[in-house]
């Protein structure tokens, strides 16, 4: 346990990280209490003398290197403040920076392998109950294709989709690492909340997470072969079961997945491609820098495709412009190539670290969690495809939840090997 956890003040920030965990299936308000605790918590030991001397990142240079890369952001979002046509709303915008702190917090209250299990727990726990209360809502229209839900929680349903894949993808971590750690009780309890979560998932109905999901669960898996001849016997059976389940895909289903003609404008998939050549049309002009938050509101309308409608069509009453429901065009547009690259190297450093870390890990008890944090980011990074879910703090939250949980793993480790 390091010696920010184990003093008053490391208690009283756990207790505001499991409230977060607990409550991002529920509510922004709850999470962000949470962390609003934990981060006021964090800023009063900043304060003392004694305090600081418990903050200690010795060691962990794999967190240092990542954060890094956050104040490297943070000062991008400055300089866009300060070029912005409306600099005030820009800073408005650049609020959710502070959710960054996510991993810094999970490292420093909860590196212990037990209250780390118990963070994830509390955020699989969260999403399975809210997804309960949502699932006997709408018990008798569960397999209707048409119908949407989302759990006991007043977010859009591709929100709660996104909070719900990466808990359920924590929660198959997490039922793997009780069960390797011989506690066969909690791994049944873990499984059954996981299955809730992923139940809360295909309740949403929304393809572009459910479809992301399914394809990390190979990923998952994959990862944590150690055996050679095991990856190449799992990669067969995945591509017999493509071969067999892929040309089987009912064509109501498969046609959710293709884009119409270029004549039409209606409908998900045809407003996505009508927000995303309007994107490219926006990159081309500022490609670098990128136009801001605000100034890509101010900017739209004139890259705007001709008969777009729905979410491509610009709200010339409230002066906005729906985001482009695609992550890394989103950010391109927005903050520049600079910003992009930003953005992608939280991706692969989190990949690569864990990639060249996941068999140096001492517990086999702790793999499978690691494993499951690891492979939020290609989910995450997925999802991204057709959502823009940085644009979501709650589900940003879910999301450095994970990294935290992550590095919180790979830097406890090493410490204990040291």
């Amino acid at each position: 346990m390091l010696n920010s956890e184990n003093t008053i003040a490391g208690r009283l920030a756990f207790a505001g990280l499991i409230l977060c965990a607990a409550g991002l299936a529920f509510s922004i308000s709850i999470a962000q209490t949470g962390l609003g605790i934990t981060f006021l918590i964090f800023l009063a030991t900043l304060i003392s003398k004694r305090g600081r001397k418990t903050l200690v990142l010795a060691g962990a240079t794999r967190l240092k290197i990542l954060y890094a890369a956050f104040f490297t952001w943070t000062l991008w979002r400055l300089v866009h403040i300060a070029i912005s046509p409306l600099p005030l709303a820009e800073l408005i915008e650049a609020r959710e920076v502070w959710l960054m702190l996510i991993p810094l917090f999970v490292f420093f209250y909860a590196s212990d392998k037990k209250r780390l299990r118990t963070l994830a727990m509390a955020f699989v726990l969260g999403t399975a109950l809210s997804s309960a209360y949502g699932l006997w809502l709408m018990r008798g229209e569960i397999w209707d294709m048409w119908t949407r839900g989302r759990g006991l929680s007043t977010m859009h349903h591709l929100n709660f989709a996104g909070v719900s894949a990466l808990a359920t993808t924590i929660g198959l971590g997490l039922t793997w690492s009780w069960y390797y750690s011989g506690n066969r009780t909690k791994a049944l309890f873990t499984l059954l909340l996981t299955v809730l979560s992923f139940l809360g998932l295909w309740m949403t109905k929304s393809k572009g997470s459910i479809a992301p999901f399914l394809l990390i669960i190979p990923v998952f898996i994959y990862i944590q072969l150690f055996n050679k001849a095991q990856r190449w016997i799992f990669l067969a059976a995945v591509a017999a079961a493509g071969v067999i389940i892929i040309p089987r895909i009912p064509d109501s289903i498969a046609e959710q997945y293709k884009f119409p003609d270029a004549s039409l404008h209606q409908g998900s998939q045809a407003e996505r491609r009508d927000l995303w050549q309007s994107g490219i049309a926006m990159i081309k002009a500022k490609p670098v820098a990128g136009w801001g938050e605000r100034g890509y509101n101010l900017g739209y309308p004139p890259f705007q495709v001709p008969g777009a409608t729905g979410v491509a069509a610009y709200d010339a009453k409230d002066k906005e412009a729906s985001h482009m429901h695609n992550d890394f065009i989103n950010t391109w547009v927005l903050y520049g190539l600079v910003g992009l690259l930003i953005q992608l190297f939280y991706y692969f450093f989190g990949a690569f670290v864990y990639l060249r870390e996941r068999f140096r890990i001492r517990l086999e008890s702790d793999r499978p969690l690691a494993a499951a944090a690891a492979s939020g980011i290609p989910l995450m990074a997925l999802m991204g495809l057709t959502q823009c879910h940085f644009t979501s703090e709650i589900v940003q939250m879910s999301f450095w939840l994970a990294i935290g949980i992550l590095f919180s793993l790979l830097e406890s480790d090493r410490a204990r090997a040291a």
